[in-house]
């Protein structure tokens, strides 16, 4: 029997949180604990043989809980670029860690359940090196979203804004609740997320 993939995380919580104003949104309160540190605990449990959080800064508020749950922050100093230079990043820690998959998720997505992931883990597995598979509600896709090795070279030259998005047009889809896919980007945003 083949071994298992060995799949690797990456948490994005690099952002600029422009939309959001001043104050930086992964701080937030959101059910009893910091917005920026929900997604990381979903993911906590789960079997990857390798985690990160892409940060803009190492001593960001949540980096004691991202860690407490078994993650390495790994600082992106070209963070102000956009969302491209993180995934590029993470895709050039897949590469050297030489694992066969990289799921991606983001820091500002908190509502994702575990049970979605373990949905994109699963079908990561099965397709192996090759496998690209996305998030969908109704026809909107995003992340979270699961990338074969065969992927990361290309993941690993993103540039500004752009990040994977090319690929997720490309990609297998699963689906989850619109109101689990949130992205916090602005307060109102946040307010919606705590009515949930």
């Amino acid at each position: 029997m083949a071994d298992a993939p060995r799949l690797a995380v990456a948490v994005l919580a690099a952002g600029q949180s422009s939309r959001f104003g001043p104050a930086d949104k992964l701080t937030a309160c959101l059910r009893g604990q910091r917005l920026g540190e929900l997604a990381c605990r979903t993911l906590a449990d789960m079997p990857f043989a390798q985690r990160w959080v892409i940060a803009a800064r190492a001593d960001h508020p949540c980096a004691s809980s991202w860690q407490a749950c078994g993650f390495t922050v790994a600082v992106n100093p070209q963070a102000a670029s956009g969302m491209g230079t993180s995934v590029a990043l993470a895709a050039t820690l897949a590469l050297d860690a030489q694992v066969d998959g990289l799921l991606i998720a983001l820091a500002d997505m908190p509502l994702v359940p575990a049970g979605h992931y373990h949905a994109l883990i699963a079908r990561a597995g099965q397709l192996g090196a090759a496998a690209l598979v996305a998030s969908a509600a109704g026809s909107v896709r995003s992340p979270p979203a699961a990338f074969g090795r065969d992927h990361l070279n290309v993941l690993a030259a993103s540039q500004g804004d752009t990040g994977g998005r090319a690929l997720l047009g490309q990609a297998e889809l699963i689906a989850c609740a619109p109101d689990r896919l949130i992205d916090i980007d602005d307060p109102q945003a946040l307010e919606q997320a705590r009515k949930l």
